[in-house]
C-alpha cells in the first residue's frame, strides 16, 4: 500500500467509490442502489454543484435508447416532465449555397413516434440527478479532487484520496468506477487509452434566443407539413464532410455546434467563435445570419480536436470500471451518448451487484468488457469514413433509414428487454447479431461507393417523412411490446430478414432499377426523386 495512505489513515469505507458526478456517474449510483438499496456509495465530483441550467456540456439530445434507461431504469419520470419532448432527430440536406432551408431534401418525422425522446438541459438534469442520489442516501461530495488511487491487490479494497478546499481524506472502497469524463483518471494511470482512425472535430456555443427553423421560409406549404415545431427537433444542417447541430435548451436557449472531417474542414477553420462563424457564412449562411443576428448573446464556447477516442479495456475483474467518456467516445451523430451510459451502467451495475452477493465474476466481466467494446466498434462503422457522404442527400437520407432500422432493430430492442445482461439470451442471440454486424459492414461500404457515383448531383425539396415508413414506425412501436425469449428470438429474426430485403431494395434504387419501386422504401425513395440537378 502506497506510503500516503498510511500517513494520512482512512476515513471511511464504501462498497463503491464513483470518481466524478456528471451524468454517467451519478445514473450509475442511482443505479446500483435502487439494485441494492443498502450499498454504500460514495460520489466524488470536481465541480461544485448545483451547475448552471444549459451548462456547457455536450449530450443535451437524447434518443430511444437514453430516453428509457432515465425513465424506466431509473425512474425519473419526474424529471423528463421538465425537460423538452424532442421531435426526433430531422436532417436537411445540402443544396446549392444553403440558402433557403425549404429547397433542400428533409428527413424526419412529420409526427411524434411512439417512444418518447427528450432534449435535456444538462445542468438542470444533473442537479436533479444529485438531488436524488442524495435522497437515496448515496454520499455525494462536490468541488473535490481525487489526486491520488492505490488499486488494491488481491481483493483487498482500492484506497482514494479526495481533496477539497483545506481538507483532505482517504477513503477505501471495494469497487472503484472512474467518471471523471475526459480527465479519465485510471485510464491514463494504466495505460488503457486507444487511438482510433475516426479524425473529426467539434466545436459548439450557446446563444440565448431561441433558433426556429421554421422561420427560416415563407413557404407555407413548407412550414405546414409537420404537426409540430422543428424547433423541437434536434436539428441536422448537413454537407460534405460535415454536420451542423440546433438543440433547443431550457429557457429558450439553444445549442449550435458544427462537428466536422478533419480532412474536408481542417479545425484550424472553427477552433475560435469567430472562426467558426466565418465557417458557418461560407457553409450555412442562413443560420450564421441568425447567430450574427443574436451574437451579443453568446453564452459561451468550446472546441475539441479529435474526440473520439477508445480504451484497450473498461471493465475488469480487480473491481475497477471505466464509465461514460472516461471509457470511450465514438461520435455524437445519432445523439448516442446516453444510450452508451445506460448500456455501460447496466454491465457495471450487474458486475458490482453479483460481487456483493458472493458471486465470482471472473469470466462475467471479461464476458462484459468484451460485449462493450464489440459494441462500441459495431457503432464506429456507422461513422468512420462517413462523413464524406453527408453531401450527398439521396445516400444520406437512405443511410439515415438503415442506420435507425440497425438501430431500432437490434440494439434497441435488446436494451428495452435488458437483455445485455443476461449471457445465456445473448449466447442464443449471438448469430442474429453476427448477422446484423456482416450486414451492416456489407452496407456501410456500400453508402461510400454509392455516394461517389452521385457526386456533383443534388436533391432538390422533398419530405422524407419516416414516421410514416410503415416498418420502421413498427419497429418504433415495438420496443414498448413486452415478449419471452422465444418471442423477442423471433422478432431480432425477422427483422433481420427485413434488413437483407432493404438491402436489395437500397441497391436497386442505387442502380436505378424498377425493382425499388414497390419496395418498403419506395416513398421515401419517391420524396428523393422529387427534384434532382448534375
Amino acid at each position: 500500500m502506497a506510503d500516503w495512505v498510511r500517513s494520512v489513515g482512512i476515513r471511511d469505507r464504501y462498497d463503491v467509490v464513483i470518481v466524478g458526478g456528471g451524468l454517467a456517474g451519478l445514473c450509475l449510483a442511482l443505479q446500483l442502489q435502487k439494485r441494492k438499496p443498502k450499498i454504500r456509495i460514495l460520489v466524488a465530483e470536481r465541480n461544485p454543484h448545483p451547475p448552471p441550467e444549459a451548462a456547457h456540456k455536450v449530450g443535451e439530445s437524447s434518443v430511444e435508447v437514453g430516453s428509457h434507461y432515465f425513465s424506466e431504469v431509473l425512474g425519473l419520470s419526474d424529471l423528463l416532465d421538465a425537460e423538452l419532448r424532442k421531435f426526433g432527430l430531422r436532417f436537411f440536406m445540402s443544396h446549392g449555397e444553403n440558402r433557403d432551408i425549404a429547397s433542400r431534401l428533409e428527413c424526419g418525422p412529420s409526427h411524434f413516434l411512439f417512444v418518447p425522446s427528450f432534449q435535456i438541459d444538462r445542468g438542470r438534469f444533473e442537479a436533479g440527478l444529485a438531488r436524488e442520489a442524495l435522497a437515496a442516501g448515496i454520499d455525494f461530495v462536490d468541488g473535490c479532487e481525487v489526486s491520488q488511487i492505490a488499486l488494491g491487490d488481491g481483493g483487498s479494497d482500492h484506497i482514494v484520496h479526495v481533496e477539497r478546499a483545506t481538507e483532505a481524506f482517504d477513503v477505501a472502497c471495494r469497487w472503484l468506477a472512474d467518471a471523471s469524463g475526459r480527465a479519465s483518471l485510471l485510464k491514463k494511470r494504466l495505460g488503457l487509452a486507444r487511438s482510433n482512425r475516426h479524425d473529426v472535430n467539434a466545436v459548439w456555443f450557446r446563444i440565448d434566443h431561441p433558433i426556429d427553423p421554421d422561420s427560416w421560409s415563407e413557404d407555407l406549404a413548407w412550414r405546414a407539413r409537420n404537426k409540430h415545431s422543428r424547433r423541437l427537433s434536434t436539428n441536422h444542417l448537413m454537407g460534405e464532410g460535415y454536420w451542423v447541430w440546433l438543440i433547443p435548451l431550457a429557457g429558450n436557449r439553444t445549442s449550435v455546434g458544427i462537428v466536422s472531417d478533419e480532412r474536408l474542414h481542417p479545425f484550424a477553420e472553427l477552433h475560435t467563435f469567430e472562426a467558426a462563424l466565418a465557417w458557418l457564412d461560407r457553409n450555412e449562411p442562413q443560420c450564421a445570419e441568425v447567430v450574427r443576428a443574436h451574437v451579443d448573446q453568446k453564452l459561451d464556447f468550446r472546441a475539441l480536436k479529435h474526440f473520439s477516442h477508445d480504451a484497450v479495456q473498461v471493465y475488469s475483474s480487480e473491481r475497477w470500471l471505466l464509465v461514460g467518456d472516461a471509457g470511450f467516445f465514438v461520435d455524437p451523430f445519432y445523439s448516442p451518448g446516453s444510450d452508451f451510459i445506460g448500456i455501460a451502467n447496466g454491465f457495471c451495475s450487474d458486475l458490482i451487484a453479483r460481487d456483493l452477493e458472493g458471486s465470482a465474476i471472473d469470466e462475467l466481466a471479461t464476458i462484459y468488457d468484451q460485449s462493450f467494446r464489440s459494441l462500441a466498434r459495431t457503432f464506429m462503422l456507422t461513422y468512420h469514413r462517413q462523413y464524406p457522404l453527408m453531401g450527398s442527400g439521396r445516400v444520406m437520407s437512405t443511410k439515415v433509414i438503415w442506420d435507425f432500422s440497425m438501430y431500432w432493430g437490434g440494439i434497441a430492442l435488446l436494451f428495452f428487454r435488458n437483455k445485455f445482461v443476461d449471457p445465456p439470451f445473448m449466447d442464443r442471440v449471438r448469430p442474429i447479431l453476427q448477422g446484423f454486424a456482416q450486414l451492416n459492414v456489407r452496407m456501410q461500404s456500400f453508402f461510400r461507393d454509392w455516394s461517389e457515383t452521385e457526386r456533383g448531383s443534388a436533391v432538390a425539396g422533398g419530405f422524407v417523412d419516416y414516421a410514416e415508413i410503415e416498418f420502421l414506425a413498427a419497429m418504433n412501436r415495438n420496443l414498448l411490446c413486452d415478449c419471452d425469449d422465444d418471442a423477442l428470438l423471433a422478432q431480432l429474426g425477422q427483422n433481420l430478414a427485413l434488413a437483407r430485403e432493404l438491402e436489395h431494395e437500397i441497391r436497386a434504387e442505387a442502380a436505378g432499377s424498377d425493382a425499388a419501386a414497390s419496395s418498403h422504401l419506395s416513398a421515401a425513395f419517391s420524396a428523393m426523386r422529387t427534384s434532382s440537378s448534375g
